[in-house]
């Protein structure tokens, strides 16, 4: 999710919070914008409209009233009891300074472990953890001067790679970062490769995808396609090569993990939301688990774990082993609401945002056992923002 979809999310959120538990959509079908979780900054106008109307209808739900199709395993193994310590990721915090234009609002602190950073006057997001700090957006609002750059724990900023460049993602080694080069309108776009510690461009590939989207990197190769609601095909390049592999056509969320190769799709059949866990083969995606369930209002966001092993669903509030298809319901506080990615802090704990009440709070869930326990909290004035490690 982008700029400024996020801040569009947050004022829509907070419009939602006045709708009463009872009401109902007006008809639209959710999950058939194919919203990902993550967004470019054009065409805007689009990505505020496609938010906008998945935003207006997640109004407050509980975990606990979707009923998956297959039913949930009790009685797992039990791996100790979850840690309450501070999350082992980074986080942002942003105050809602200004309620009535959510756009001129930015992360405020980045925090991770004992380490706090004041925003210099980044108009951008926190990306990832990297090499000399962490990977931070640039630019905003003008997109000819979006730049990625490395921002210290002094708080200094070192830009790297080419202007209008967006979507950055790491490379499965952290030592690059991917970034789209694109134009709105613009038939031919270029994807870059960034070395993070001297900055320099080290590989490039031009593409005919208008609306150049990056979706992740992982060993198979930087994830590709048009950034569009509607069904966008889907290229993998593996830098060092000229060919893109075929990965297939899509309609919802992919999300590319960089540390395994699987990825998780979300597709709708036959009004039920289903997760696919699923490697790229030689003729598109093969599917290793699917879990098909009644989706409730919220659409839903998918996480999948370093090694691959579990995938989260955050609007039923689940974690599925891909292995075996076992279901442990994440036994988060009756009224959650998780509309963002879980962050895994590891292949056994995820870390989620809980939005709902005054105060944002972050939960570490155990995907084995279920149990979670709050490790953070912050003002009622101040939204959380997770961050990969």
């Amino acid at each position: 999710m982008n700029d400024t979809e996020t801040r569009l999310r947050d004022y829509l959120h907070a419009k939602a919070d006045t709708v009463p538990d009872s009401a109902h959509g007006p008809g639209l079908e959710l999950d058939s914008t194919g919203t990902s979780a993550r967004r470019r900054w054009a065409p805007m106008a689009l990505a505020a409209a496609g938010i906008a109307a998945v935003l207006t209808l997640a109004v407050p739900y509980l975990h606990g009233l979707a009923k998956p199709d297959q039913p949930s395993v009790a009685g797992l193994p039990s791996a100790g009891p979850v840690s309450t310590g501070a999350p082992r990721i980074p986080y942002t915090t942003l105050v809602e300074n200004n309620p009535d234009n959510p756009l001129d609002t930015w992360w405020t602190l980045l925090h991770d472990g004992g380490t706090t950073v004041k925003n210099p006057g980044i108009k951008g997001d926190v990306i990832a953890r990297t090499a000399g700090g962490w990977l931070v957006t640039t630019g905003y609002p003008d997109h000819a001067k979006s730049q990625v750059a490395v921002l210290s724990p002094a708080g200094k900023l070192q830009p790297i790679g080419p202007l209008g460049a967006d979507t950055p993602w790491r490379s499965p080694d952290g030592q690059q970062v991917a970034v789209a080069v694109a134009k709105y309108g613009r038939q031919d776009n270029r994807v870059v490769v960034v070395d993070v510690r001297t900055g320099k461009e080290v590989a490039s590939l031009t593409v005919k995808i208008p609306n150049l989207e990056l979706y992740g990197w992982n060993k198979d190769g930087i994830w590709m396609g048009e950034h569009s609601p509607d069904a966008r095909a889907v290229k993998v390049w593996q830098p060092g090569s000229k060919d893109l592999r075929a990965a297939g056509t899509f309609t919802g969320q992919l999300e590319v993990t960089r540390t395994t190769s699987t990825v998780a799709h979300v597709s709708y059949k036959n009004g039920k939301t289903c997760v696919a866990a699923a490697t790229l083969g030689a003729n598109g995606l093969d599917v290793k688990r699917e879990y098909c369930f009644k989706p409730p209002m919220a659409a839903a966001s998918v996480s999948v774990a370093p090694d691959g092993s579990t995938m989260t669903i955050s609007n039923i509030g689940v974690a599925v082993d891909v292995a075996t298809g076992k279901v442990a319901k994440l036994r988060l506080p009756a009224g959650t609401k998780w509309f963002e990615d879980g962050v895994f802090e590891d292949p056994d704990n995820v870390i989620v945002v809980d939005e709902a009440g005054p105060a944002q709070k972050l939960f570490r869930c155990a995907v084995e056992t279920g149990e979670c326990k709050q490790v953070a909290i912050v003002k009622p004035d101040e939204t959380i923002r997770q961050v990969q490690p």
